[in-house]
């Protein structure tokens, strides 16, 4: 930040105040050791795995003991501070932190301060916010036109691919093609449209969209297998259409977050579920709600 002055008093901190215990690093801390328990657990590495699991749990009560503002149902920015900011609180949410209880108060709070981070830190903003069911929120941040602080801004002020801040004035030095500030092109296809690997290289791939105000929506993800393509319509009666190509030798699950009444899979009126079985080949559903 050598060299030019701030273009507000906060930065792209939201005002965090660098405590010596704080809760970005040690969110990040337990992460990082949830990461290694899986990563044993792939490796079949027995004491690994209850190794870190072991500290990855007591990492995230001392979080939750020390650096959560039970007044507020918040996250402070460290031991000792009373400042809260949208980093302090994102985090936790991204790498599941967040007690159930608090999921409401956290949320509420992040709602409250907009894009008051950087294009790094929005990555981790909307990951927390899909996770908390909170898509109708994430895809007006996707999609802001009024904020400089938004991708749309990159596009206005010239850019043709994603900046490394969301505006010159917030990194005067800034380069205009930085894979960090291009954030929402994995959200919407991990979030938004929810598909993810169930096993290793896609043998099994998990959909659990959450387009929620979009009337409609088209992706095609490659993987080691060949590409999913799936599309997206929502009815003039109100029905959300879903058609899910996947690519052979790959079987698949989509995973409905919502109520429905009905449920219809390539023609057929099924039992209520909350899991569909996906086969190799064309995929039809329809959710009544």
């Amino acid at each position: 930040m050598r060299g030019w002055k701030l273009a507000n008093k906060n930065g792209e901190r939201d005002g965090y105040e660098m405590v010596a215990i704080n809760t970005v690093v040690n969110s990040f801390y337990y992460y990082n050791l949830h990461l290694m328990s899986k990563i044993a657990d792939a490796l079949d590495k027995t004491e690994d795995v209850a190794f870190f699991r072991q500290k990855a749990a007591q990492v995230k009560e001392v979080i939750n003991n020390k650096l959560f503002d039970e007044s507020r149902g918040i996250y402070i920015d460290g031991e000792g501070s009373s400042h809260a900011s949208l980093h302090a609180n994102m985090f936790p949410l991204a790498f599941d932190l967040v007690p159930n209880k608090h999921k409401k108060t956290v949320t509420e709070f992040i709602k409250t301060r907009g894009m008051a981070c950087s294009v790094y830190g929005a990555q981790y903003l909307l990951e927390g916010l899909y996770k908390a069911n909170e898509a109708e929120y994430a895809l007006e941040l996707i999609t802001e036109t009024e904020s400089d602080r938004s991708w749309w801004n990159m596009i206005k002020i010239g850019s043709t691919m994603a900046l490394e801040a969301w505006d010159m004035k917030y990194k005067p030095n800034s380069d205009w093609n930085h894979a960090w500030g291009t954030a929402p092109t994995n959200i919407i296809s991990r979030y938004m449209w929810g598909v993810t690997p169930k096993t290793p290289g896609f043998g099994t791939v998990q959909i659990k969209p959450q387009l929620h105000t979009l009337s409609s929506s088209e992706i095609k993800v490659p993987t080691i297998k060949g590409s999913i393509f799936a599309k997206y319509s929502l009815t003039n009666e109100g029905y959300e259409r879903y058609e899910i190509k996947l690519p052979k030798n790959m079987s698949g699950e989509f995973l409905i977050i919502n109520n429905v009444s009905k449920v219809i899979y390539n023609g057929n009126s099924i039992n209520k579920t909350e899991i569909i079985t996906l086969k190799t080949g064309v995929n039809t559903i329809i959710l009544v709600k």
